[in-house]
C-alpha cells in the first residue's frame, strides 16, 4: 500500500542558492510530523512546494495517497485535501472575518450561498473562532483571533492533510496553549498534520516525530525523545560547545 503521503528527493534552488536539498519524507495518516530547524533552514520553503503557494519545486516528486501532484496548480492541490496556513498572519484585511472563510470554500469546495455559511460555522465551531466576530473585519482583529481565523479558513476546506506553519508565533502563553488543544482537536478528527513551530514545548508536545532541517537537507527524523537528544540537533540549534 502507498504511504500516505510521501516527498522523494525534493529540491528547491533560487539561483545558487539551494533552499531545499534531496529531502525525503514519508508520513502516516493521523501522525503529527513537526519540523524545526534554525531560521532560514527551508521549513516554509518546503511548505511551499508542497502547496505550490507560491511555488513549486525545482526537482523532485511529491506523492499523496499515491498520486504525484508536484505537476498540479495550487488550487488543485487544495481540492485534493493538502491546506496550508502561513507564517504571517495572512488574510485579507478589507473584507470580513466571514467573507474570508467563505472566500475559501467557494475556491476549494466549490460551495456558495447557504452551503458554504452552513460550513464556515462549522469550521468555527471546531476552532473556537467566534462567531459574533465573523462580521468584522480582519483587519480589526488582534493577532491572536487573526491566527484562529487562519484555522478557521484552512479547517473549512476539508483538509487531509493540515500544513500548519508556526500558528504560535507572537503568541502568549494561554493563546499557545490553546493552539495545543486545537491542533490534538483536529488530529483526533482524522486529519494529518506537518508543524512548523519554534515554541518547542509545543511542538515537542503535539508531535510524534520530528523533522529537524538546516541549510535546506535534513539532520534528523524520528520520535521526539530521540530527536531532540541527538548530538547534531543540539548543534543546529545552539552551536558547538566550547
Amino acid at each position: 500500500m502507498a504511504p500516505f503521503f510521501e516527498i522523494r528527493n525534493l529540491s528547491r534552488s533560487f539561483g545558487g542558492l539551494k533552499a531545499l536539498s534531496n529531502l525525503s519524507l514519508v508520513v502516516d495518516e493521523g501522525e503529527i510530523v513537526g519540523i524545526a530547524g534554525p531560521n532560514g533552514s527551508g521549513k516554509s520553503t518546503l511548505f511551499n512546494v508542497i502547496t505550490k503557494i507560491p511555488f513549486g519545486s525545482s526537482s523532485g516528486e511529491v506523492v499523496f495517497r499515491g498520486s504525484r501532484i508536484e505537476g498540479l496548480s495550487d488550487i488543485a492541490i487544495a481540492r485534493m485535501g493538502i491546506v496550508r496556513t502561513f507564517q504571517r498572519e495572512t488574510v485579507f484585511r478589507s473584507m470580513s472575518c466571514v467573507d474570508n472563510i467563505l472566500v475559501a470554500i467557494e475556491q476549494t469546495l466549490g460551495a456558495r450561498g447557504a452551503e458554504a455559511e452552513k460550513l464556515a460555522d462549522e469550521a468555527s465551531e471546531i476552532v473556537g473562532f467566534p462567531r459574533n466576530f465573523h462580521n468584522v473585519p480582519a483587519a480589526a482583529l488582534p493577532i491572536f483571533y487573526q491566527k484562529q481565523l487562519m484555522i478557521t479558513t484552512a479547517v473549512a476546506q476539508k483538509p487531509k492533510l493540515l500544513l500548519l506553519d508556526e500558528p504560535a508565533s507572537s503568541l502568549i502563553e494561554d493563546e499557545v496553549d490553546w493552539v495545543h488543544e486545537v491542533i490534538k482537536k483536529l488530529n483526533s478528527m482524522g486529519i494529518t498534520i506537518l508543524l512548523i513551530e519554534h515554541v518547542l514545548p509545543l511542538l515537542t508536545g503535539v508531535s510524534s516525530r520530528l523533522l529537524v532541517l538546516e541549510q535546506g537537507s535534513r539532520i534528523a527524523l524520528g520520535p521526539v525523545d530521540d530527536v531532540i537528544r541527538n548530538p547534531v540537533v543540539v548543534e543546529a540549534f545552539l552551536g558547538k560547545p566550547q
